[in-house]
């Protein structure tokens, strides 16, 4: 079922794969036999083609404006086609690299027209049958409402590299370290402001390092385990009150990426200290949960996604993201389908904050805003696993801090490749 409204993918953590992800870890003989099943090759290379076209329709709020603002329509389209090239060196190298360029489009807002690209290249090797070593280069980059607070798509952009070393065994056990160092930078694409608040605000190093357990349970199912450490240092010295560090254990189960069951389960704690001791910490569960489950004609999905966020407020530091999701899929033919899902997110601020109404500050001491979004369509499916689907959007935003609340209606079309 396709995310309603990209909100689904702002409540997990910012591009995933630029930073440690527990749970997406494949040993190296998994990822060489999948790499040998591509079918389009020329030469050594093996390439993997996909378009993805979303969010083609019409939208009533592209500004998020507030409800007692007047809100601007357009229509918008989104087309992200992307290239993953591999090379099989031997049977202990793989080479890879990916390139998705994406152009987001408006029909009367040329502001908010933009076009972006991505890019990663990785060098994989297999020494002593055991030790599974691993380099990868990324510079991503999106325009997206990549944080729940956002009331606009700005420009995320995330450049980095990132290391791992593991032992693997035949049963498909692996234990092993990950380090990475990415740099985080934020545009507001449609305001042409040099003083970008969300540059000036958000814009930091992280440096991470982690250990990781992989134990095989079922023929394709994994528990895994992993501890992580990270560093934030914010780039302007006005900022530098923002810096900090966090120790985050979790664990859970990744189910197999085909069969009735798919997805992750994912739950652990994590403790995030600021460097300065004027500001609160946190402390609390934190969760990645995304499963399906198919039965018969009839599909279900969950998901639970928790974690602490940087606000880009100058009032605010951080505040807590609690998401629950849930998704049903009738398919009624063979190649025709409905579906329908709710999000339920709420943001916490642990600290009190000062907001500006009509050029008077007023300082909002426990802000708490809560975000609803309904989504109904239909699914038709083209060929395979391919679908083209309608879907209508329903978005609700409110907030006990005044200039929040949002009302926010789509309707457009979408490509699904997972029918």
């Amino acid at each position: 079922m396709k995310r309603p409204f990209l909100l689904a993918a702002a409540l997990m953590a910012l591009l995933a794969g630029a930073r440690l992800s527990g749970q997406s870890y494949r040993s190296f003989r998994e990822e060489f036999d999948a790499i040998r099943q591509t079918k389009l090759r020329i030469g050594p290379l093996r390439l993997v083609p996909v378009i993805r076209i979303t969010d083609v329709g019409y939208d009533s709020n592209v500004y998020f404006a507030d409800e007692g603002s007047p809100a601007v329509a357009d229509a918008t389209a989104t087309l992200s086609p992307e290239l993953r090239g591999t090379w099989l060196v031997g049977r202990s190298i793989i080479l890879s690299a990916t390139e998705n360029p994406e152009f987001l489009a408006h029909a009367r807002e040329t502001a908010l027209r933009s076009f972006s690209n991505s890019f990663s290249a990785s060098l994989r090797g297999l020494a002593l049958r055991r030790f599974s070593l691993s380099a990868e280069y990324h510079d991503l980059s999106h325009v997206r409402r990549s944080l729940s607070e956002l009331g606009r798509r700005i420009r995320d952009t995330v450049s980095g590299a990132t290391g791992s070393l593991f032992f693997e065994t035949p049963r498909g056990t692996a234990i092993g370290v990950r380090g990475g160092v990415d740099d985080f930078r934020y545009l507001d694409v449609a305001s042409g402001d040099p003083d970008d608040i969300y540059g000036r605000s958000l814009d930091r190093r992280e440096t991470t390092a982690g250990l990781e357990v992989y134990y095989r349970i079922f023929s394709q199912s994994h528990f895994f385990s992993t501890v992580t450490w990270r560093s934030y240092d914010f780039r302007y010295p006005e900022s530098a009150w923002r810096d900090a560090s966090s120790i985050e254990a979790s664990g859970g189960v990744r189910f197999p990426l085909a069969g009735s069951a798919r997805g992750t389960v994912r739950l652990g704690w994590k403790s995030f200290r600021p460097d300065s001791p004027d500001e609160k910490p946190f402390a609390g569960l934190v969760a990645g949960t995304d499963v399906s489950l198919r039965l018969g004609r009839v599909a279900l999905s969950l998901g639970l996604a928790r974690d602490n966020a940087f606000s880009y407020i100058e009032s605010a530091y951080y505040y807590v993201d609690t998401a629950v999701r849930a998704g049903l899929s009738l398919y009624l033919f063979r190649s025709f389908r409905l579906d329908a899902g709710v999000v339920y997110e709420t943001m916490a601020y642990p600290e009190p904050q000062e907001i500006w109404v009509d050029g008077v500050p007023v300082i909002v001491e426990r802000r708490e805003d809560a975000q609803r979004t309904w989504s109904v369509g239909p699914v038709v499916r083209i060929s395979g696993t391919v679908g083209l689907g309608l879907t209508y959007n329903v978005y609700r935003r409110t907030s006990n801090a005044p200039g929040f609340n949002i009302r926010r209606n789509f309707v457009g079309a979408f490509i699904t490749y997972s029918f």
